[in-house]
């Protein structure tokens, strides 16, 4: 047994040796055989005063080349260089340094993967490598200043069939030496999709059930000390009517407990100063931007809003890449938050740049830790960092008792840069919907005789960053707009044909209401022929949902003939409504007949008394006649 230990040893230690001789290190690798990811580190920030502190790094390779390697060694890799920015980090990162190895396999510096077996393509390893502040001490070059980043990773050494032995791979990432907490700020988001219409009642049941999980693990965020948050006043609003007794889907419903409690702690938030206001309906700026509504946007936001939340300072959270016109036309904030963007400069408004929630993301869990500690330790300001899904919360909470939280703040003041991005595209046919809405609403104001209802309810949320699609967007705009009205559904029954026998006469038609609500209608007359025949037009009457009444027509004749009358229902406004009814008036002269019956008559009349006159005359002529000649024989 001693013997197999006394070999294994001097085997190990030829291999060590055998790796030290050769090919000496450089900075940078002509080729990198290995894919060599570090995947976690024991701690995530290195203690320069405790000796015993043990650093390990484990992690995997694989052989990425078309050659079999043998004598495959990975070394635990530092170098001493002083990181105290985050633009030397990146420079390290970029150029990394040529540092050094550890050797001591006892201390476990080393991990042997292969000897004279060949490590082939495509094989895939674990490793496992280790040191301890001691020895980063101890050993040249000495790492003993703290509040400071190092790089430490592996160097894997080995020897190509096409080449001498080398360094095959290599990874490395970055320890802050602290015992200090580090510090950055957050600004917690609460915003939901829009499934509550402008009347107070809802959609479905999906906001009660975010209350009690997504924005329940947000507020539970936000509610940490020195924690910002940003408010919806729309989602506040829509909780207030939920925690009372409401409707969803046409369904009646009690108040809702979990929404009451809800709105309360958001209260608590408000009366410590710890709530900022966003836009009513949280809209997407760029978006409404580049679709040509900003400005219109903005006001609907505000008319919607009213005085919900008034005495909170106002802010806007932007998405990464906007455009610095976009910027600049947001005056009316007290903050403007930019995503991805880095730096602070005081208002008003004042400019804060938001760092991402998870810029290692894509690195592994056992890392990340470490490197976010690293890029905090190292920022010039405190980064500001954005949460709004329950996924990001549980990011920031990561950090735990390594992270301080500190009030966003724009000093100290720093140039605040992004990368532009591409502009969004236009949503246009959010555009159309809104003119739609507003056309149906100014519609059925003067169909109703009321009120044209404001779209600014509506229109607020058209642009919400709640909308995954504009197809989204679009068919809310639909189900929350007043109901698009069926005009054919009013129509006018007349008789087909009018025969007049005097100068004005009447007939009855009948108007019928086939909408849901009252509407106000009057019947609009256009002649063919209005010098012969005229039709005044009918005041608007109120006609009650679903029944009809009888109006009387009146025709006007100023001469004989024949007129076609267009009948069309209009309301109050003089829109038409339906179809027009066509109505043939014919106008016949029975002024001028009449005229001759009265004179025929009075010449019968008078020829009547004349002749009785004379009838008289000469039965009186007669008798006198007679009693002349009586008299004149006596």
């Amino acid at each position: 047994m001693i013997v197999r230990r006394v070999l294994r040893a001097m085997l190990a230690a030829l291999l060590v040796a055998l790796v030290a001789v050769t090919t000496p290190l450089t900075a940078s690798a002509k080729q990198e055989y290995l894919d060599v990811r570090i995947t976690s580190v024991s701690t995530p920030v290195l203690d320069l005063s405790d000796p015993d502190q043990v650093i390990e790094l484990k992690g995997t390779l694989t052989n990425t080349s078309t050659v079999p390697i043998s004598y495959l060694v990975v070394h635990f890799w530092r170098d001493a260089s002083e990181i105290r920015s985050t633009e030397q980090l990146a420079e390290a990162n970029e150029n990394v340094p040529l540092g050094a190895r550890l050797f001591n396999e006892s201390l476990g510096n080393l991990d042997i993967i292969t000897r004279e077996e060949a490590f082939g393509p495509g094989e895939r390893a674990d490793f496992t490598v280790r040191t301890t502040v001691a020895q980063l001490a101890d050993e040249s070059p000495e790492l003993t200043r703290d509040q400071a980043a190092y790089l430490l990773g592996v160097h894997v050494r080995g020897i190509p069939q096409d080449g001498p032995n080398q360094v095959v791979g290599r990874d490395q990432l970055a320890l802050a030496a602290t015992t200090d907490p580090v510090t950055s700020s957050a600004v917690v988001a609460l915003t939901a999709t829009p499934t509550w219409l402008a009347d107070g009642s809802f959609v479905d049941d999906s906001l009660a059930g975010e209350l009690d999980g997504r924005l329940d693990t947000l507020l539970t965020s936000a509610e940490r000390p020195s924690v910002q948050s940003a408010i919806d006043p729309a989602l506040y609003a829509a909780a207030r009517r939920l925690a009372e007794p409401h409707t969803v889907a046409g369904e009646d419903r009690p108040g809702n407990g979990i929404a009451l409690r809800w709105v309360a702690r958001v209260d608590k938030l408000a009366s410590e100063g710890r709530l900022w206001r966003l836009p009513f309906g949280n809209p997407d700026l760029a978006r409404a931007d580049a679709t040509g509504q900003l400005q219109q946007a903005l006001a609907w936001s505000r008319d919607a809003r009213g005085d919900i939340l008034d005495d909170l300072d106002s802010v806007v959270i932007l998405n990464p890449g906007v455009s610095e016109s976009l910027v600049a036309k947001l005056g009316e904030f007290d903050t403007v938050i930019v995503r991805d963007a880095t730096g602070a400069k005081p208002g008003p408004p004042r400019l804060l740049g938001a760092a991402p929630e998870d810029p290692l993301a894509a690195e592994p869990a056992g890392i990340r830790l470490a490197g976010r500690i690293a890029d905090e330790f190292l920022a010039a300001r405190a980064p500001l960092y954005v949460i709004e899904s329950a996924d990001d919360a549980e990011i920031d909470a990561e950090l735990g008792a390594w992270r301080t939280h500190v009030v966003p703040t724009a000093t100290p003041a720093e140039p605040v840069r992004w990368e532009p991005g591409k502009e969004p595209a236009a949503w246009n046919e959010v555009s159309a919907a809104l003119r739609r809405a507003a056309e149906d609403a100014e519609l059925l104001g003067d169909l109703t005789g009321g009120e044209v209802a404001s779209l600014s309810p509506v229109a607020a949320y058209a642009f919400s960053m709640g909308f995954p699609t504009q197809s989204a967007a679009v068919s809310y705009i639909t189900q929350a707009s007043p109901a698009h009205v069926d005009l054919d559904k009013i129509t006018l029954k007349a008789v087909s044909s009018v025969v007049m026998g005097d100068r004005a006469n009447q007939f009855p038609a009948t108007l019928t209401n086939g909408l849901t609500v009252p509407v106000t209608v009057g019947v609009r007359f256009t002649s063919d022929a209005p010098q012969r025949i005229r039709v005044p037009d009918l005041e608007p009457q109120v006609i009650p949902p679903g029944e009809s009444i009888t109006v009387n027509i009146t025709p006007e004749a100023t001469a004989n003939g024949v007129a076609l009358v267009q009948a069309q229902p209009v309301t109050a406004g003089g829109v038409a409504l339906g179809k027009s009814t066509t109505i043939e008036i014919t106008a016949t002269d029975f002024g001028r007949v009449g005229w001759i019956i009265i004179l025929v008559s009075g010449a019968v009349l008078l020829g009547g008394t004349a002749w009785r006159i004379r009838a008289v005359r000469r039965e009186r002529g007669k008798a006198s006649e007679k009693e002349d000649i009586e008299r004149a024989s006596q």
